[in-house]
């Protein structure tokens, strides 16, 4: 059994004109079936991207821009939790900061409890910190949960030299080490998460968030997606 943490980005949530689809509601409700049924315990990090990215609004100051994406964020995983419970999951919604008369703040203990006894255990906010994304938020989650597994889900089937979706000539890497994402300068997640994820060992699987059924391939050691992991591991 492994703890694993589910990155999504918020804009995997958006369809057509919905900014929250229940259609992809529903594939994250059954990829955290398919995990479970595998015996895994699972949170996830959502982002905020389908509600606002700052980075886009180069008119606006930064930190009132990361602020209304991380209030995105907290939006979406609001709106995963509520989807979840009704389909007779346990969720727990957890911010980096008080929201004491909307949501309530467990200690890291009670976090821990709630995970073990098989509650998903959704990220809002990411850090709640200007400059810093939900990618770094990803991996406070998964060593205040102790997982050795991050799957972050992206719109591709995992990692390229540039975005296929431009250039269908871009070269995919099936596997990568933590130093060689850091010296391509590869833009999966941001170089502290990166870093991190090679302090403490934290292996990083990235694919398409559509082909979420390939996931138990993954644990029967097959290659799919792109994994980043030590180099001598």
């Amino acid at each position: 059994m492994s703890r694993i943490i589910l990155k999504i980005s918020g804009e995997a949530l958006k369809e057509d004109n919905a900014l929250v689809a229940p259609s992809k509601l529903n594939i994250v409700y059954e990829m955290v079936k398919l995990l479970k049924n595998l015996h895994h315990e699972v949170a996830i990090v959502i982002g905020g991207g389908n509600f606002f990215r700052g980075r886009e609004h180069k008119d606006m100051d930064q930190v009132t821009g990361d602020t209304i994406g991380i209030l995105g964020s907290i939006s979406n995983a609001l709106y995963l939790k509520d989807y979840l419970v009704k389909q007779n999951l346990r969720a727990l919604v957890v911010t980096p900061f008080s929201l004491s008369n909307l949501i309530s703040l467990p200690s890291l203990q009670e976090l821990k409890d709630e995970y073990s006894k098989g509650c998903v255990i959704i990220f809002g906010g990411g850090l709640g910190q200007s400059g810093l994304s939900t990618d770094s938020g990803t991996v406070k989650a998964a060593l205040q949960l102790e997982s050795d597994l991050i799957i972050k889900l992206t719109n591709v089937d995992g990692i390229y030299s540039e975005d296929p979706k431009i250039n269908p000539k871009a070269a995919f890497y099936p596997c990568l080490s933590y130093e060689e994402v850091l010296q391509k300068d590869l833009k999966i997640m941001d170089s502290y998460a990166i870093k991190e994820c090679q302090k403490y060992k934290i292996k990083i699987l990235v694919m398409n968030f559509n082909r979420y059924q390939e996931i138990p391939r993954y644990f029967e050691g097959e290659e799919i997606g792109s994994v980043i992991r030590g180099k001598d591991e």
